[in-house]
């Protein structure tokens, strides 16, 4: 199940459940109407997730992807140590930036702000 929030100017998804091919599918359409409204700074919290479908990782990275070219990002929030395993097993985790809370993903957007209007 699928819950959206915007804190300050970030978007947060809060994911609970499984993550299945499906599940990941729905992500991926609620980021990219988030995109297509020029909202470019997402955390995915995944605090509630239990498991995630390693082949439907790929489908995060693509929409990362997108966000950076545009200056944003994603971020992933509260993953647990057996999904952050399963990251790391298929290779995805060197790809995403993790916070342990909430909190600290959304703040770790201010840190990453630069002067010069862009994002590091």
């Amino acid at each position: 199940m699928l819950q959206r929030k915007v804190i300050q100017d970030i978007s947060v998804i809060d994911v609970t459940g499984d993550i299945d091919f499906r599940e990941m599918i729905r992500i991926k359409d609620v980021i990219g109407g988030l995109i297509e409204k020029d909202r470019i700074k997402v955390v995915l919290n995944l605090k509630a997730v239990d498991h995630i479908n390693y082949l439907s990782i790929g489908v995060l990275v693509e929409r990362l992807r997108i966000l950076r070219n545009l200056n944003g990002d994603l971020k992933l929030a509260g993953v647990s140590p057996y999904v952050r395993d399963i990251f790391r097993v298929v290779g995805m985790d060197q790809f995403f930036e993790e916070y342990t809370s909430l909190e600290d993903a959304i703040e770790s957007f201010d840190e990453d702000w630069e002067g010069d209007g862009t994002y590091h």
